[in-house]
């Protein structure tokens, strides 16, 4: 697909991360011709590595790091280095690193991404979030149900008061709350030095993380996204909240005002540092993720491949974030376009070059780009969905001036 240079350069400033992830060579059948990692009491095969927290076995010796995360809003280089390598293969996705948080949308439609954290203990939470909390939008996750059970908590519901909004998407599509991405989420940590979680006595140097996510869990009520292939592109981005400490007199962790970026440096708050940039405070913004391609192996040509879509995403998002201060401030939506200049994101600038329509619905409206032989719609509840105008095979694009 051919991407002309007045398209790409049109949101070209905002262009966030981006990371190629090679495939996982597949393991050689045994001789019942069986995969070797195959879990024979599972239906899904095993991981292709023992998940044990380490980085340093040859899994991930030929992995690239990504870069080294950003101050989430900032131009201010974050204290500690913090940096992700991914693999992939049919079943999983594999992320080695020095992080806390992972946010991926499989389908870049800004609804049904997942959240998953993890911290030096190994306790981990994985979620779903239906959309952006901005929208209304709402978890789905183990923690929405203490006692692990959703259809308990789906009763609770029904018998002693009203289902929260922000819940009502989920039990619409199945009647149940309580997403977590078990049993076949692998996850470890490892701490260097050994034993140095919690003892102010040991000088504690690092500690990395290996997971494993199965890709089905990934792609949950994600109906259009595509799962990895060469040159398939989801949204991804990784975060680092970190807190100051110092010992206090009794010899106890206590966190210390030390916040570099925040509104009053120095402050008792956290640092947030993200792989790539958001532009301000603000993780749940799934346009702004950083952008991972998948590469079937290095023997292709091994170029980061510009992410076709990314104009017409943008072009759409301009118009929602116009349409959302159009509407705080009139009371009521608007389908002439004009009306949306003046109230115009500065991160998301209206784009002249795209040709641009906006219809109300019984909700309230659905907005239409087109721009770079690519089609996106957009509601009043960042719902967005992009599709190529002409279906083609190659994903990657040239650039044509």
């Amino acid at each position: 697909m051919m991407v002309s240079v007045d398209a790409i350069k049109s949101y070209a400033s905002i262009y966030p991360r981006q990371y190629i992830a090679y495939r996982v060579p597949p393991a050689p059948a045994n001789n019942d011709g069986d995969n070797n990692n195959n879990d024979l009491s599972s239906s899904m095969p095993s991981p292709a590595v023992t998940i044990d927290g380490n980085l340093d076995k040859d899994f991930w010796k030929d992995v690239d790091w990504t870069d080294d995360f950003a101050d989430i809003a900032t131009d201010t280089v974050p204290k500690f280095h913090t940096r992700v390598k991914m693999r992939w293969d049919d079943e999983y996705l594999y992320v080695g690193a020095y992080l806390f948080e992972v946010f991926v949308d499989t389908e870049g439609s800004n609804h049904n991404y997942k959240e998953f954290e993890i911290n030096a203990l190994g306790t981990t939470w994985s979620l779903l979030l239906n959309k952006p909390y901005a929208d209304n939008g709402g978890e789905n996750s183990k923690r929405v149900d203490a006692d692990g059970e959703p259809a308990k908590c789906v009763i609770l519901f029904h018998v002693k008061m009203p289902i929260p909004t922000r819940y009502r998407h989920f039990l619409h599509v199945d009647g149940l709350l309580g997403y977590d991405m078990g049993p076949h989420l692998q996850s470890a940590v490892k701490v260097y030095p050994d034993g140095a979680i919690n003892q102010p006595t040991i000088k504690n140097i690092c500690w990395t993380v290996e997971i494993a996510f199965p890709i089905s869990k990934l792609m949950e009520r994600n109906s259009l996204a595509k799962r990895p292939v060469n040159n398939v592109f989801w949204r991804i981005n990784f975060s680092r909240v970190q807190w100051g400490w110092k010992l206090n007199e009794e010899g106890q962790y206590e966190k210390e005002p030390c916040c570099q970026t925040c509104a009053t440096p120095g402050s008792a708050a956290e640092d947030n540092w993200v792989w790539s940039k958001q532009g301000e405070v603000a993780m749940h913004l799934p346009e702004k993720w950083g952008i991972l391609q998948f590469e079937a192996n290095r023997q292709s040509d091994g170029k980061m491949r510009y992410y076709d879509e990314w104009p017409c995403r943008c072009a759409a998002m301009a118009m929602y974030y116009a349409m959302k201060k159009y509407h705080e401030t009139e009371g009521k939506y608007t389908t002439n376009v004009e009306d949306l200049k003046p109230h115009a994101n500065s991160h998301f600038p209206i784009c002249d070059e795209a040709e641009m329509s906006i219809s109300l619905t019984n909700s309230g409206y659905e907005a239409r780009a087109s721009i770079a032989s690519y089609s996106a719609s957009v509601n009043e509840e960042r719902y967005l969905v992009v599709l190529p105008d002409k279906l083609t095979s190659d994903t990657g694009s040239a650039v044509t001036e």
